[in-house]
Parts: C-alpha cells; structure tokens; sequence
C-alpha cells in the first residue's frame, strides 16, 4: 500500500482515523482525565483507577476499572451503581459504559 492511499482512506473515515491515532498514543485524553479525577474524589481509598476511551478517542464508549475497599461486603451490582451514581452527568453523553470493580488483594 501507497502512504497516498493510506492518506485518502483515513480523509474518507473520520473513524477509523480517530481510532488509528488512539492506538498509537499512551497519552490520556481529556474525558479519561475528567472520569478519572470524578472518580479519584468520590473513590479517595481506591487502590487502582483506570479509564480508557475506548470509542476510538470520541468520547462516547468508555471502559473504567475501579479496585477499591469502597466495594467491601457490596455484591457486583451494588458496586457498579455506585459507580454510575458518581459518573451520572457524564454518562448522560455517553453511548456506552463498561466497568470492572474489584477489592484490593490482602
């Protein structure tokens, strides 16, 4: 494949440009920092908080992993409402939400 071809097909699909750029940077974008810094507040025990756009960098899928003692004696259920009770307004616009919650290992 041509560096010319490759430049049409990612002009044609916004998406997938958004995704292959995505891929390729470590750096947080600003929604992953916004989730993150709600939930570093309403979670401060929390030992691990990870956020990751995962719609391809626009913001609207998100998968966040939250291990927390928070979750104690909380069935799984339990633990994510507290989750999208602290996310709420930004859930709001979003398409999709994926958690994990876990307690911390002794």
């Amino acid at each position: 494949m041509t560096s010319r071809f490759l430049e049409r097909v990612l002009k044609r699909n916004s998406y997938l440009n958004s995704y292959l750029s995505r891929l390729f940077t470590s750096e947080p974008n600003a929604g992953e920092i916004r989730i993150k810094e709600k939930l570093s507040s309403k979670f401060p025990a929390a030992t691990s908080i990870q956020v990751e756009d995962i719609s391809g960098g626009c913001g609207s899928m998100y998968q966040i992993y939250v291990e927390s003692t928070d979750f104690k004696g909380l069935n799984t259920v339990k633990q994510h409402q507290l989750i999208t009770k602290a996310l709420q307004e930004e859930i709001k616009s979003m398409h999709g939400l994926r958690i994990t919650t876990s307690l911390p290992k002794s």
